[in-house]
């Protein structure tokens, strides 16, 4: 990593813990649980507080991208100071409950888009604009999220498919041509049935650009464009299983509008279409 902006150093360890050997996750385990407290304890407290050894320790920061432990023990130390203290009382309620899952995802905006890319993201939407056929896929979780995504780019006027059949993804996907683009939304980036649909479009040739949680996922690795962004307090089984796609959507709403900007009056003129349609199905 050459830059270490706030709130990114946690963001990566929690992205790209997956990836680590069983033992290095471990103590990536620990910096993520005692971030707090990382200023004052040693490599040797770190170990055995993850019931490895003080080399796995050292070799868990240089697998993460670092020089040493102490070096990200004093970005660990400097993300804690930065982070401001949540310490809400328990909620209690259905409408307490509602009203702190807002303050939950407001309070972990910053780091959602920690591990963004600005380049990534440059290189997406000028692919995005300027490809022949567009393929958008997701599957499980990430299914509703692709399929709204299509339509909102065909609403544009950069027209989308998005096949809902795992079997007629992967022949979609193996028909592009070099001039054409899949995009992947996938949590996890480790859906297997996901994998073939972006491993026939890399056979063909197409522009493959992901978005998903996960840094060193193995849908990210093969992306020529990849976009993480992630809820920064979850886990990768809480990622994988229950947590919502919120960080997706907000950055989906960003691509459509740095996209719109991009198309220029073509996606004036498709949403000035798309809006006439839509008046005509409103009731007065």
């Amino acid at each position: 990593m050459t830059e270490h902006a706030p709130g990114q150093v946690v963001a990566h360890i929690r992205s790209s813990r997956p990836s680590l050997l069983p033992a290095e996750q471990a103590v990536a385990a620990v910096f993520l649980e005692h971030t707090q407290q990382i200023v004052e304890l040693s490599s040797q407290q770190v170990a055995e507080l993850a019931g490895a050894s003080r080399a796995t320790v050292v070799r868990t920061c240089q697998s993460l991208g670092y020089s040493g432990y102490q070096q990200l023990r004093v970005l660990l130390a400097r993300d804690a100071g930065y982070a401001s203290s949540d310490q809400r009382p328990r909620v209690v309620g259905a409408a307490g409950m509602v009203a702190d899952a807002f303050v939950q995802v407001g309070n972990a905006v910053t780091s959602m888009a920690a591990l963004l890319d600005p380049a990534a993201v440059t290189g997406s939407v000028q692919a995005i604009a300027a490809a022949g056929r567009m393929l958008v896929v997701g599957n499980g979780l990430s299914a509703p999220l692709a399929s709204d995504m299509a339509a909102r780019l065909s609403a544009i006027g950069r027209p989308a498919e998005s096949p809902l059949d795992v079997i007629g993804q992967q022949i979609a996907a193996r028909l592009l041509a070099t001039s054409d683009l899949l995009l992947i939304i996938s949590g996890s980036g480790a859906n297997s049935s996901t994998l073939r649909v972006a491993q026939a479009a890399k056979d063909a040739g197409a522009t493959l650009v992901v978005i998903t949680a996960f840094a060193r996922s193995p849908l990210a690795a093969m992306a020529d464009f990849s976009l993480v962004v992630g809820m920064g307090d979850l886990s990768f089984r809480e990622e994988v299983t229950v947590t919502s796609r919120i960080p997706q959507t907000i950055l989906m709403e960003g691509l459509i509008a740095a996209l719109t900007e991009e198309l220029g009056e073509k996606a004036v003129s498709a949403k000035a279409l798309a809006l006439e349609v839509i008046s005509g199905n409103l009731d007065e």
